[in-house]
């Protein structure tokens, strides 16, 4: 489990959201993976009180009907907290499959399938730029190749009470579900980025480079100035989620590096007692809750 803060550097006159965060700021992230262990991969996303699990299934053959001959079928079910699916919950699910379609190296899979699973745990505003983490995530738990890393943000602008007020919040990142409602305009905005060392920003999220939107999302009045600056916000806030993402894979990789030498030693530790007991003295002495001392056996 990999957490951390993602922030901007603001001005400090700058106005304060209800919970206290700056408008650019991103509520704390969290991942776990591979929570779910009959799936190829999975993973799971929180940001504060938003929580989603995605997991996925395959590549692997899927029926006649529903298979491509030139590329990966890839399908998508989106389970909401509570109750039924409503026409939101069939709009994100639609979505994220038109994402993940530009996302995945789909041509490297022909007449296979993929099924993504997403079920959001609890929603408290951002709930679709955190399914479309989780699921990156998954993806790469589950070895799918892909163009590049998928990241999303969310973005509100909240409602202007006075147009003359210089202290009224402008475009917010990560907002929360009371943020959401209360606003003028939300977008979800998400973002395919590629290269770059760990702890670099790549090349194609930077200010003065073009950066490939693979998804764009929004409700609410807002005018083509504001959605700019949504967009703006967004790629800034992404480019945070995806440092997030690339620190969390080099624990995961890390965290298989120690699992690959416990195994080692584990059979380094089974081939003498095998050799010192024979093999039936190696079956009564590797049924110790433990195994032997030292060796990490269990």
């Amino acid at each position: 489990r990999v957490e951390g803060t993602a922030s901007h550097v603001v001005m400090a006159s700058a106005p304060v959201r209800a919970d206290g965060r700056k408008p650019a700021m991103m509520r704390q992230m969290k991942t776990e993976r591979n929570p779910l262990q009959r799936a190829e991969g999975s993973a799971r996303w929180e940001q504060d009180r938003s929580v989603v699990l995605a997991a996925v299934y395959g590549p692997t053959q899927t029926q006649a009907r529903k298979e491509d001959v030139d590329k990966l079928a890839i399908e998508v079910c989106w389970r909401p907290a509570f109750g039924l699916q409503t026409p939101a919950d069939v709009d994100a699910e639609r979505a994220l499959q038109r994402t993940l379609e530009q996302i995945v190296l789909t041509a490297k899979y022909p007449r296979l399938g993929l099924r993504v699973v997403v079920q959001v745990i609890s929603a408290d505003g951002a709930v679709e730029a955190c399914a479309m983490n989780a699921t990156c995530h998954a993806l790469m738990d589950a070895g799918v190749e892909m163009f590049g890393t998928l990241v999303a943000a969310t973005v509100a602008i909240p409602k202007a009470i006075d147009d003359d007020d210089d202290d009224a919040l402008g475009p917010c990142a990560d907002p929360t579900e009371d943020e959401e409602r209360d606003a003028a305009a939300v977008g979800t905005f998400a973002y395919c980025f590629r290269g770059g060392k760990p702890g670099e920003v790549p090349k194609n999220a930077q200010p003065e480079r073009e950066c490939d939107v693979v998804h764009c999302s929004a409700r609410g009045q807002m005018s083509e100035e504001d959605l700019l600056k949504m967009a703006t916000l967004a790629r800034d806030a992404c480019v945070e989620v995806y440092m997030f993402m690339r620190a969390a894979v080099v624990e995961w990789e890390e965290d298989v590096e120690r699992e690959q030498v416990r195994l080692e030693e584990r059979c380094r530790a089974v081939a003498a007692a095998v050799k010192e007991h024979g093999v039936d003295g190696a079956v009564e002495l590797f049924r110790l809750p433990y195994g032997p001392r030292g060796t990490g056996a269990g």
